[in-house]
């Protein structure tokens, strides 16, 4: 917090589960208390502003929404821009000028010569009336807030015209591109304060041509590969500190403490666990991979029954709802295969037996948090490849979602031809957390 505030640039680094966000929230509402603005918060999704405009608001802080109302959530809708300026006092004076306008225009048919040209400079003035007005509702708006909301790129919006922003802070640091980054920065930054953590997953680059332009790589990797170091965060409340273990040791150093107990995370009814005290568990499957339709992502058969199992047993037991289970996995492919799978066993909708429960990627599920997750990796084949699951960086994203209970499914000896996986299988074997039961029927 300290060097946030007075340092004229900070990088917080937050891995899984230590309020990265409630930490940015802290910071502006600070700054803002301290009446340092004006501040332009941004991150990278929607998502992500949204949830920095939300603890914002929670805290008391004048803060407005700049983007599409509806690109965010209805609940906070209220604090956009475009909201504020449909309840602002001068409104009615801008009705009453729209009218006047629209009552002119409607009568140019019937004038001529000299009439019509001083109704076409009066249109003229009109118009420039109507601007003007718009303007000062929104300079009003923009000058009174202390915290200015926007994505990244949202922050180049031209309603901000050259209003700048000595103080910006970036969330959510770590998953934008580097040009993405530099658009609220450019915007008179002279105190930056970057949030993210470089261990999880990268900013999202379709294109090689571009990843190989090194569009792939955030501002905040750049400067700590320049030497910067960075504020980490280190106490997690998200997860049951088995499921910490591995990811602590193998990505964070050993320097990540559990801010909850065990007794807060008991293990969930409807799997045998391996050890209840340790609610983890990997689940050997030995059916292989195959391609899509397309060619172009793959899908396991096997483990996607296994994984139906898993989670139909979970459900069944009365412990867990749809909505406090995750289903994740590296491939569309397998996502589309689940999601079909589900709503055949039972039905995904309102009403069906897994209503709630949601089956996405591993990129899908950055910032999110589940009481148990069923990781399904698909990948099983005799060369041992396993394509980009060999990322650390989706390995830790991916195990490290769940609250209360981490079910891998799994061909472990196709995993074990890479490093970081073969230290989990390992690790995983060592304290006897292998479901051999459960992969065998």
């Amino acid at each position: 917090m300290e060097a946030a505030l007075n340092q004229r640039l900070t990088l917080i680094q937050g891995p899984p589960g230590t309020g990265k966000t409630h930490t940015a929230v802290h910071v502006l509402a600070t700054m803002a208390a301290q009446g340092r603005g004006p501040i332009l918060a941004t991150a990278e999704s929607n998502v992500a502003v949204d949830n920095l405009l939300e603890g914002l608001l929670d805290a008391g802080v004048n803060a407005v929404r700049i983007g599409q109302p509806v690109k965010v959530r209805a609940s906070l809708r209220e604090a956009t821009l475009d909201a504020r300026l449909e309840h602002h006092p001068l409104q009615e004076d801008l009705a009453a000028l729209r009218e006047e306008h629209a009552t002119l225009k409607r009568g140019l048919s019937g004038l001529k010569g000299k009439e019509r040209g001083m109704a076409h400079k009066d249109l003229s003035m009109q118009r420039r009336e109507m601007q003007r007005l718009e303007q000062q509702m929104v300079d009003g708006l923009l000058d009174d807030a202390e915290v200015v909301c926007a994505t990244t790129v949202g922050s180049g919006h031209r309603i901000l015209g050259s209003r700048r922003f000595p103080i910006v802070l970036v969330d959510e640091a770590t998953q934008a591109s580097e040009p993405s980054s530099m658009v609220p920065i450019v915007r008179g930054c002279r105190h930056l304060v970057l949030v993210g953590d470089h261990r999880q997953l990268p900013p999202t680059v379709i294109s090689d041509r571009a990843a190989e332009g090194g569009l792939g790589r955030s501002l905040f990797e750049r400067l700590i590969d320049l030497g910067l170091s960075t504020h980490m965060l280190t106490t997690q409340y998200r997860m049951h500190p088995s499921i910490r273990e591995f990811p602590g040791a193998r990505f964070y150093d050993g320097r990540l403490e559990d801010g909850c107990d065990r007794s807060e995370r008991p293990p969930p009814a409807g799997f045998l666990w391996p050890d209840w005290d340790r609610p983890v568990a990997f689940v050997p499957v030995d059916g292989e991979e195959e391609l899509d339709a397309e060619g172009s992502s793959k899908a396991n058969r096997d483990q996607a029954a296994a994984t139906f199992s898993i989670v139909r047993d979970l459900l069944a037991a009365g412990d867990l709802e749809g909505h406090d289970v995750g289903v994740v996995t590296p491939y569309t492919a397998q996502v589309r295969m689940m999601t079909d799978l589900f709503d055949e066993g039972g039905g995904l909708d309102e009403g069906g037996r897994f209503h709630g429960l949601e089956v996405r990627s591993v990129d899908g599920y950055q910032g999110r948090e589940k009481e148990v997750i069923v990781f399904c990796t698909v990948r099983s084949n005799p060369r041992g490849e396993i394509g980009f699951l060999a990322d650390r960086r989706r390995l830790n994203v991916a195990i490290t979602r769940a609250r209360r209970g981490l079910v891998m499914v799994g061909h472990p000896q196709t995993l074990r031809r890479d490093g970081t996986w073969r230290a989990w299988l390992d690790w995983a074997e060592e304290l006897g957390l292998m479901a051999w039961h459960v992969g065998r029927g």
